[in-house]
């Protein structure tokens, strides 16, 4: 039964619900995998839905740049384009560079999983680096938008919005940080 719908900040495309399940009999030859293993089998699944977020803040983060260049190409200020402005153009080429350091550590991500190696570290890092760098994008490029940002219909705003599930979805940035930190040796042991 589905419970009824979601409203969310974003991803607006994708419905949200809660779903519940009472009296369910599942038939044993319906059974996907083996039984009680249901939670490791999403562990497992966790690093390719760690990079699949990750480079699909990429695919934002460079729409973001792209619309943004556009768009302050077209629109004038003080006789001239805003992207004419130094300190624009400036900051698009470092927004730009952090797109194309994100997009090398989900490469590296990839080729591990597709060599059959465990990509759990360089998807971590991919997912958590990714989080903070759409922010850093999409707040950047909205400033120079103006207030045609702040309007749901204009792009910028619905990266803006939508790109923030990246930091939560698959694992929230403090859960990736806990992972890192077991790889590296420093996360405190009994917990």
């Amino acid at each position: 039964e589905v419970a009824r719908k979601l409203r969310k900040m974003g991803m607006h495309a994708s419905d949200t619900a809660q779903v519940h399940f009472d009296d369910v009999r599942v038939p044993q030859r319906w059974r996907i995998g083996e039984e009680g293993m249901g939670f490791m089998y999403q562990m497992e699944q966790f690093q390719i839905e760690r990079l699949w977020g990750a480079l699909n803040s990429v695919g934002m983060a460079q729409r973001a740049i792209d619309t943004t260049i556009g768009y302050t190409r077209e629109r004038r200020a003080f006789g001239r384009s805003i992207l004419d402005n130094q300190w624009v153009h400036y900051k698009l080429a470092e927004l730009q560079t952090e797109v194309a350091a994100l997009r090398a550590l989900c490469w590296q991500g990839v080729e591990e999983v597709v060599a059959g190696q465990d990509a759990t570290r360089t998807a971590t890092m991919a997912k958590l680096k990714a989080g903070r760098v759409i922010r850093e994008v999409a707040d950047g490029c909205l400033q120079f938008w103006g207030g045609m940002g702040f309007v749901d219909e204009s792009p910028i705003s619905r990266i803006f919005r939508d790109g923030r599930l990246t930091s939560i979805g698959g694992g929230a940035d403090e859960v990736m940080l806990q992972i890192l930190s077991k790889f590296m040796g420093t996360f405190p042991t009994g917990h």
